[in-house]
């Protein structure tokens, strides 16, 4: 590939000075011909690899199947799940929860949305600009998730080196639950 994106150069340059130019050719038409000859060997690459092992006709779509299983599962007006704290690789605990936990990332929201441009000068009519949250306020989030323990106490867990993950049934790993009984609540 690079022989024949080299004696498509060497040709180019005998044409230009055949034609009466003593210019080399220009980096950006040699990096259009690269450009061009490696597109059309990806094509080359991607049909014989086509023809040689065909994409097979599916019947049973297992990975569509797990995803759509998932979503049933979770749309549900109130579900318990088990979500596991861990940080730095360590599982520090356990809650019984009411609910998905939620990606902090998530928002109700748009993160932007677009104003028309013809008043601020810009020549496409219309300029991309962060919305406020909910509660008015600009900025980013941490990384990490929101629930609601089963006694309806709000949790963030986020930060670094925090991770998690949950279930719908307890686990077996021998890790303390976290949720705070009645009694601890009423301070």
């Amino acid at each position: 590939m690079k022989r024949i994106a080299t004696i498509m150069v060497i040709v180019s340059v005998a044409a230009m000075l055949c034609a009466g130019g003593t210019s080399e050719p220009s980096t950006s038409s040699v990096q259009r011909e690269n450009a061009y000859e490696t597109t059309r060997a990806l094509a080359e690459s991607n049909a014989q690899a086509l023809m040689a092992v065909p994409i097979p006709e599916i019947s049973y779509f297992t990975e569509r199947q797990t995803i759509a299983r998932w979503y049933e599962r979770w749309d549900r007006p109130s579900v318990v799940t088990y979500v596991y704290l861990i940080s730095y690789g360590n599982i520090l605990g356990y809650y019984v929860c009411n609910g998905k936990p939620a990606s902090i990332q998530s928002y109700l929201i748009p993160e932007t949305h677009y104003e028309g441009g013809h008043d601020l000068g810009d020549s496409h009519g219309e300029v991309q600009v962060e919305t406020p949250d909910i509660d008015g306020t600009y900025g980013t989030l941490n990384y990490g998730i929101r629930f609601f323990t089963a006694e309806g106490t709000a949790v963030e867990w986020g930060g670094m080196g925090a991770t998690y993950l949950y279930s719908d049934a307890p686990l077996p790993v021998n890790v303390p639950k976290l949720n705070a009984s009645s009694s601890e609540g009423d301070v």
